[in-house]
């Protein structure tokens, strides 16, 4: 750890804030222009300790949390919305906070695990899908190698867990779904949006598992082919075939699916339309019918099953809550963030620091 003012920390704390240069200097009550020198690295030299109190103060941010010397990442391959929702777009200020929020989780969680081994039961392989005949196939692979029975995936969380990944949900602006991290420090990390319903959280692990194993590199084919691994881990074709063919399939045959399935009716309508088990027309028809009773966006809550439950990352700040017995204050220090942020960010309570007892030995 440095004790350098690290220029890249007052960009990347700046935008998590949501602010602009000229908030934060008026703020700290600094000349634009000088903050503007000090953000971009242009100073001869470092900034006055008292520069640095007033714009860590501005910023609600540790003055130490601008002294790490973490390798920042750009955003990654993709920043995941299925493909059947209506398109909206994620300003570029959106962008910028999600880029800060991506980084600074990826650094609290690097000291996080610095006394914790994660240890995986499931193999996560990287595999070619042009080399195994397609995105399906690599899911079929994957239903295959984690031992995955026919029948719906009971907690793909648990399995994603399972083979080393760490699920973490987080309160993202509302039309970004998933977002995959893969560095070579942590443990691979999908982040979820707490706001997303529970079978869409279902699809978005999903598809980013796709990511983690099907692309290292963007490619134009890289969403689809996430979104078709995504459809076949979930509700194979070959089975899902047996619950549509030969019967009428109408909006309430596809809620009755989805609480078999754990999937949206969107998705099932997707699938069903893509693997030719329903006619183009069927198709249509079922897609006005959904965009007329709103249920693109988001479909009524008494289709919605439970969320599933994360219990690694859960598991981790447990470990220091419980057998390290960290505080609030402590995991302040430790992650350089403020204190009100630890308790409502990661559900830390404000204790004291229970104390040791005496026992009197007879």
């Amino acid at each position: 750890m440095s004790s350098t003012f690290n220029h890249e920390l007052l960009l990347l704390a700046r935008q998590y804030r949501g602010k602009s240069q000229a908030e934060v200097s008026e703020e700290a009550g600094l000349d634009q222009g000088h903050y503007s020198r000090i953000e971009r690295g242009l100073l001869n030299g470092e900034p006055l300790q008292s520069t640095i109190e007033a714009i860590a103060s501005a910023l609600r941010f540790p003055i130490d949390f601008f002294t790490q010397d973490d390798e920042l990442s750009g955003l990654p391959l993709s920043v995941h919305d299925v493909a059947w929702r209506k398109k909206a777009s994620v300003t570029a200020g959106e962008m910028k906070r999600l880029h800060a929020e991506l980084n600074l989780r990826v650094m609290h969680l690097r000291r996080l695990l610095t006394s914790i081994d994660i240890k995986p039961d499931l193999p996560l392989p990287r595999v070619d899908a042009d080399e195994l005949g397609g995105a399906d196939k690599v899911a079929q692979l994957i239903r295959r190698s984690w031992l995955i029975p026919d029948g719906p995936i009971k907690n793909l969380t648990a399995l994603c867990e399972r083979a080393g990944i760490l699920v973490v949900i987080c309160n993202f602006v509302e039309n970004v779904d998933g977002v995959t991290m893969r560095l070579r420090d942590v443990p691979p990390v999908v982040f979820l949006n707490s706001k997303a319903p529970a079978d869409r959280m279902r699809h978005s692990l999903a598809h980013e598992l796709g990511h983690l194993i099907m692309h290292s590199v963007p490619t134009d084919e890289m969403e689809a082919e996430a979104d078709l691994f995504a459809g076949e881990l979930l509700a194979p074709a070959a089975q899902l075939r047996s619950d549509i063919i030969g019967g009428r399939v109408t909006l309430e045959r596809l809620v009755q699916l989805k609480r078999y399935w754990r999937v949206s009716v969107a998705s099932l309508l997707y699938r069903a339309g893509a693997a030719k088990l329903i006619s183009d027309n069927q198709s249509s028809y079922l897609w006005r019918q959904l965009s007329a009773r709103g249920w693109r966006k988001t479909e009524p809550p008494e289709t919605q099953f439970p969320p599933e439950p994360t219990r690694l990352f859960v598991h981790v700040l447990d470990l220091h809550k419980s057998e390290l017995n960290y505080t609030a204050s402590d995991f302040s220090k430790l992650l350089r963030f403020d204190e009100d942020e630890v308790t409502t960010v990661y559900g830390v309570e404000r204790r004291e620091r229970e104390k040791p007892t005496l026992r009197v030995i007879k």
